[in-house]
């Protein structure tokens, strides 16, 4: 419960003003804000079925906010919880950062109301089955809708499972195990993908060095 607190008043008592610089030897990305999407590899069975289902090395993702000169990112796994950065960044070799191509489409009242909407969805559990209503949620589905609610933007346009590469050895194991069978798997449910969110022509790459 004070674990709970806290992260409530994290998010609640956002500074949403200005630029962070943040920098790490991994990478030569200069600065990160609040908005940003963070993308990395997890790994394990599950990163490695999304990465063959998707054909992209973006297993996971989360979104960046900034307290009190400090950076987190609010991410869907095992449950819904907010990271700092730094450790975020710890999981993976990989990590790549975008940000909407159109800055001002995105201010500290739309902020403020995509990361309430985000805040109610903390220690939900995370969607082993993927589906899209809010009962337990996904990481890039947490990302896509937290968009949705600031903005009424669509970062990109659901997918649906068959339009995966499902066929292949991993991604069939991972779906028999969730779903019981193959063909119980719900073809056409709407579906966001990391690789979908990072493909996305209203993002850009965060600027480097």
């Amino acid at each position: 419960m004070k674990t709970l607190l806290y992260i409530t008043l994290l998010l609640s008592s956002l500074s949403l003003a200005g630029w962070f610089s943040f920098h790490k030897k991994s990478t030569d990305y200069e600065r990160l804000q609040t908005g940003d999407i963070v993308f990395q590899d997890t790994g394990g069975e599950q990163g490695a079925a999304v990465e063959a289902a998707t054909d992209s090395q973006f297993t996971h993702c989360g979104i960046v906010f900034e307290k009190d000169k400090r950076l987190y990112v609010l991410e869907a796994i095992q449950p819904v919880q907010v990271i700092s950065l730094e450790d975020f960044r710890k999981r993976s070799e990989i990590f790549h950062a975008r940000r909407l191509r159109d800055p001002s489409l995105l201010n500290a009242e739309k902020i403020s109301k995509g990361l309430a909407w985000g805040e109610k969805q903390i220690s939900k559990n995370y969607d082993l089955l993927f589906k899209w209503d809010d009962e337990n949620i996904y990481c890039s589905e947490l990302v896509w809708k937290i968009y949705k609610e600031a903005i009424g933007l669509e970062l990109c346009q659901p997918q649906s499972f068959r339009s995966y590469f499902l066929e292949k050895k991993i991604v069939r194991e991972v779906i028999e195990k969730r779903y019981g069978r193959f063909d119980q798997l719900p073809l056409e449910e709407p579906v966001v993908a990391p690789s979908d969110l990072a493909n996305s022509p209203l993002l850009v790459e965060v600027p480097r060095n």
